[in-house]
């Protein structure tokens, strides 16, 4: 894979008839080279804490999915999620923060996924094949539907959908008290995290199936 400056490309050996998915991490936390060595067992990952080379290469290369840390030096996460999406085939991103008040703004963006650190590494390739999963079902979809003009989606509720994220129309925002709520992470077995997109409020409550 062509590698553009500062960005560390570590590749899988072929081991395997079908090519590894290749990868993006943007994080410039210390944990991150711990991320990437763990995660190029599986994947082909391209590593940067720039925000201006990641998006570069989202334009020259489109991996298969981007992972972000929202808080980056100097720089936005979010501002990531927006270029991945403004791609002419959409890219699915998953971001990973400590800090849970930001994540309405990526929701707004169009992230697919949200882990909130710390977790284990098992959570975070976990996570990645869901969203992987969820991006080959939706495009075998959209082929199918490609001739009813439904190749892309618009609607903001089906593109949370097609991630990891839940769209709980019915829900109320304990603050602004409008319905519409966006559940994005498990804090245990009973209950999660929700985020009103509306006042950009986070909160926990019991968890929705």
């Amino acid at each position: 894979m062509a590698v553009i400056p500062s960005i560390h490309a570590l590749s899988l050996p072929s081991i395997s008839p079908t090519p590894a998915p290749d990868l993006l991490l943007v994080d410039g936390t210390p944990e991150a080279a711990g991320y990437s060595a763990a995660l190029r067992a599986s994947y082909r990952v391209s590593a940067t804490a720039s925000i201006d080379v990641a998006k570069e290469f989202l334009h020259r290369h489109a991996p298969s999915i981007v992972v972000t840390e929202l808080e980056l030096q100097g720089a936005d996460g979010v501002e990531i999620c927006r270029e991945a999406k403004s791609l002419s085939r959409p890219l699915p991103v998953l971001v990973t923060t400590t800090r849970t008040e930001r994540v309405p703004d990526a929701l707004a963006a169009g992230c697919d996924g949200v882990l909130l650190k710390p977790f284990p590494p098992n959570l975070l390739f976990a996570r990645i094949g869901r969203l992987l999963r969820a991006r080959s079902e939706m495009l075998r979809e959209r082929a199918h539907q490609s001739s009813l003009r439904s190749a892309y989606l618009t609607d903001r509720s089906q593109e949370l959908l097609s991630g990891t994220n839940r769209v709980w129309p019915n829900t109320l925002c304990p603050y602004c008290h409008r319905n519409g709520a966006t559940s994005f992470e498990f804090c245990s077995h009973r209950r999660a995290w929700y985020a009103c997109l509306d006042c950009r409020k986070v909160w926990i409550a019991k968890r929705q199936e």
